[in-house]
């Protein structure tokens, strides 16, 4: 811990939402920290474009919006600590952080480590991640227009975004290792009716080929092996908060570990607060998790403040 400081907000994630949350604070006068493991930016930087962020007409990468981010907060000189969350202590008026770089103690926590994508597990997914491998349609749709892709999945997720993708591409195969859908009927009922997509039953994706980019699948169908060309594949095997640290602790989260909040991003613990993708949302976007960010700064400068430092 730097010099046994005590900060007014302790962020733990570098994120959209970490690094407004940092902005917000550091301009209401707050002494902030970043516990980030990786880069500022998170999970956005592995992203190839990013399109629907305001203020970025030609759209940017996701790894230069990271950068502009880190950029930022180095010109406000906000301390960004590399440091990957092992154990929180956070019943108490203290709350400490135990992390790889050292231990870290603040009046108020922000938790903003986001979700993660659960893996598939093939063979070339985490080499091409970013090169025609996604798991937000949301987010690449539009690279791959008047292009074949493939959506890996079942649930709600992977036929939600199936339809979205449709807009888009011209050829949709959806790959189910199952022989029927697990989402819920009235998606499954639109999916089936797209005349772009097809479904590719009882099947399972065992290698993601390409070199600088996708260029198809080995799969296998029915027990016999086959190849698939396609330009892009968005798996959705489920998202899980990333949040291992706070088991144990008693803080409402949902069974998939997404925390609860108010609309002033506080949780079930005093001076624990949430933002971005960690956070039980209706949308998780960049710029939905910016707002989360300066929501939850603003809430404990609001704090703080009003009760003059006093806990």
């Amino acid at each position: 811990m730097a010099e046994n400081q005590l900060y007014d907000l302790a962020i733990l994630g570098g994120g959209p939402a970490g690094a407004t949350a940092a902005l917000y604070g550091n301009r209401a006068g707050l002494s902030v920290v970043i516990l980030e493991k990786m880069m500022v930016g998170g999970e956005i930087t592995s992203t190839d474009r990013l399109d629907n962020f305001p203020a970025f007409p030609e759209g940017i990468s996701g790894a230069e919006f990271g950068m502009l981010l880190n950029q930022q907060l180095e010109n406000l000189q906000v301390p960004v600590h590399t440091a990957e969350i092992e154990k929180v202590a956070l019943s108490g008026e203290v709350k400490k952080i135990f992390t790889s770089a050292g231990e870290y103690a603040s009046k108020k926590v922000l938790i903003a480590t986001g979700p993660e994508p659960n893996l598939l597990g093939a063979e070339g997914e985490q080499e091409l991640l970013g090169r025609g491998v996604s798991y937000c349609a949301t987010c690449d749709a539009a690279f791959f227009r008047n292009k074949e892709v493939a959506v890996i999945g079942g649930g709600n997720a992977a036929l939600e975004e199936t339809i979205f993708l449709d807009r888009f591409a011209s050829k949709i195969y959806l790959i189910h290792r199952r022989d029927q859908f697990r989402g819920v009927k009235g998606l499954q009922d639109q999916v089936l009716s797209l005349p772009g997509v097809e479904v590719l039953w009882n099947t399972t994706v065992s290698k993601i080929e390409g070199d600088n980019k996708v260029r198809g699948l080995q799969l296998k169908q029915d027990g016999k092996e086959r190849n698939l060309a396609v330009d892009g594949v968005f798996i959705y095997a489920g998202r899980t908060a990333n949040a291992p640290f706070l088991e144990g602790h008693e803080l409402d989260r949902d069974k998939n570990g997404y925390i609860a909040t108010n609309n002033k991003m506080e949780t079930s613990l005093p001076g624990v607060y949430a933002a971005g993708d960690i956070r039980q949302k209706y949308l998780r976007q960049v710029i939905t998790a910016a707002s989360d960010g300066a929501v939850a700064a603003t809430a404990v400068a609001q704090s703080i403040y009003t009760y003059g430092g006093q806990f």
